[in-house]
Parts: structure tokens; sequence; C-alpha cells
């Protein structure tokens, strides 16, 4: 490691990493960032914290820093956001998605955002598959009941008995419905924007309140947007049928939680598994229920895929100081 702690802020330029984890479990995006800085003569610093910074700890680290570089995660970039950094020349994002970025305002400011979308896409499927298999044979509930000393063996469902609606055929949805063929469902539907509707022409491509309607199991891997705020909330619900399961691997404010409970609570013998949620970490109503499995933003969190996301990000950087380099040298 490079120490950075006696060198004065205000003479060199920063690159804030303000997503954690970062380099926590291998060193060499850490090690790669910082050869970076040596070069450039920048200084990075890390988020601390042991979690997601809050809204006022991200905005006081950014007014403090004055950073020309964000190694971001999920904080959100909107305006106010991009006000406190006056400096700043590029997002590098950790993972997949941009909605969390005000991207018409980067572009108006000439702040180059970057992030890793293929990094994640298998670690996210094979939570999904779990998951979805999780749900059918209730292994969460099993593992309380047990452990308060009940042996209760209940009787669940296999996959070959179900039909399952796979709403966005993206890199993640494409990949949970690859692995999914070994498996045998019943039935896959599908649906997507192609307006082709033959990207895999073996299976049935649906509208979505088909899905809904028809599946046993419905799986959402759809990027939030303002169309796609509360895209499954009380009326789609109600087209469920009353002992469906739907996952929510995606992005949180896809699926309207206040709705979510309430199906819950009134379907006993419906499920949910929920990775994202609206506000992370997550403290609602939910938590109450034993019908939801629930886990905390878990999809990338694979050893391969995490390191896949940090060098990528890192690389973000060494490619965007290179051709800044390239610029100034013209100029």
């Amino acid at each position: 490691m490079l120490d950075f702690e006696n060198i004065d802020d205000k003479k060199l330029s920063n690159i804030v990493v303000t997503t954690f984890p970062y380099g926590s479990k291998n060193s060499d995006p850490r090690e790669l960032l910082e050869r970076l800085c040596l070069d450039n003569n920048m200084k990075v610093s890390y988020n601390e914290t042991g979690r997601k910074y809050s809204r006022e700890e991200l905005l006081q680290v950014l007014q403090n820093k004055r950073p020309e570089i964000i190694v971001a995660g999920t904080e959100k970039y909107d305006v106010s956001i991009l006000d406190a950094c006056p400096n700043l020349r590029m997002i590098s994002r950790v993972g997949i998605g941009l909605d969390s970025v005000d991207l018409d305002e980067c572009k108006k400011r000439g702040i180059c955002v970057t992030y890793t979308p293929d990094a994640p896409t298998n670690a996210v499927a094979e939570l999904t598959i779990g998951q979805i298999i999780s749900l059918l044979r209730k292994t969460w509930i099993v593992d309380s009941e047990m452990k308060a000393g009940r042996w209760s063996r209940i009787i669940g469902r296999e996959l070959s008995s179900c039909t399952i609606g796979i709403i966005g055929v993206g890199r993640i949805g494409t990949s949970v419905l690859r692995k999914l063929e070994s498996l045998q469902p019943k039935r896959i539907l599908y649906t997507d924007t192609d307006s082709s509707r033959a990207i895999f022409p073996s299976y049935e491509w649906s509208s979505k309140n088909r899905i809904l309607a028809e599946c046993d199991i419905v799986s959402l891997h759809i990027p939030l947007n303002e169309a796609n705020i509360g895209y499954i909330g009380t009326k789609e619900l109600s087209l469920l049928k009353k002992n469906a399961c739907i996952i929510n691997t995606s992005r949180g404010g896809i699926v309207d939680e206040a709705a979510l409970y309430d199906w819950l609570t009134k379907n006993s013998d419906a499920s949910a598994s929920i990775d994202v949620f609206e506000k992370e970490p997550y403290d609602g109503n939910l938590l109450s229920l034993n019908n939801i499995l629930m886990s905390p933003h878990l999809g990338s969190c694979s050893k391969i895929s995490r390191l896949e996301m940090e060098v990528g990000a890192a690389k973000s950087v060494n490619n965007y100081l290179e051709s800044r380099d390239m610029i100034n040298r013209v100029i």
C-alpha cells in the first residue's frame, strides 16, 4: 500500500472511492488505483465506514475532498450532489445500472460516466436461480423452524411443475433463462422491449399481464427508470396466482413495497424474494413477514463478480486518465 496520509490534499487532485466494499477481499483494485495516483500526481481515499454512505455523509466527503474522479456504488448523484463537486470530471460506477446518476446533468457538466455491466451478470443470475428454488421448497422457513426446535417437513413444489416468467431479457435476464433451461421447468414465458419477439424462439414471448396471470414464478430483470417506478404495484399483484412467487434482483423501486406487503399479508401461500429496496439498508414492515425471503442487495456479492467490477472500474479510471493526458498534450 502507498502512504497518502501525509500528502497535502490541496496540492493533488483527488480520487474518492465512495462505494463499500472496495478491495476488501482482494487488494488488486486498490493497488491499481494507487499506482494510477502515483503516476498522475493524485491521491485516493476510500469509504472506510463499513457500509454505504448516507446522503449527508456522501455530501460531506465530497465537499471536503472536491474530487476529480469518483469510484461510485449505488449512491445517488443528482444535481445537488454534483454541485458539491466542482472539480468532478469522471464517475466510474462499480456495477451495472446508471439509474443513480443524473446522466443529463453529467453531460451538461462534461462529466464522463462509466460502468461495469458484464461483471455482475453471472452472480446475479445464480442468486436468482437459488432464490427460485428456495421459494419453491421454503428452505428459509424450515431453517427457522428447526432452530426453534420444530421438525416441520413442508411440502414444496418442483420447477418441473412450474411455469416461469422472465420480465426483461438483457444480460442478466438472458443468463437466468439459459440457466433455467437445464432445470426443465414446465414452461418459460418472457417479455422484453424487443419488438421482433424473436430473441428466444424456443420460448413464449408474452405480455406483462399474461406472465403475471399465468406464471407460478415471476422474475424481474429490468432497469429502474421513470417508466419502471412501481412497475409491480397493487394492480399487477392482483393478477398473480394466490401461490405465486415473485423475485426482484434488479432495482429497488420497481416493486411497490407497500403493495407487496399488503399482497403477501393477504395471500399466505404466496411468497417473494427481494434483494433490492427503495431505501437501503431496508428497515420496513416487510421484515415482519415470514413469506418473504430478503437479502441485503447481495446479487453481485460473489468474489469473482466483485473483483471484476472493482478492477473494471479502476481500469475505466486508467482509460480516462490516459485520454485526458493525450488531450492535454495535444492542447
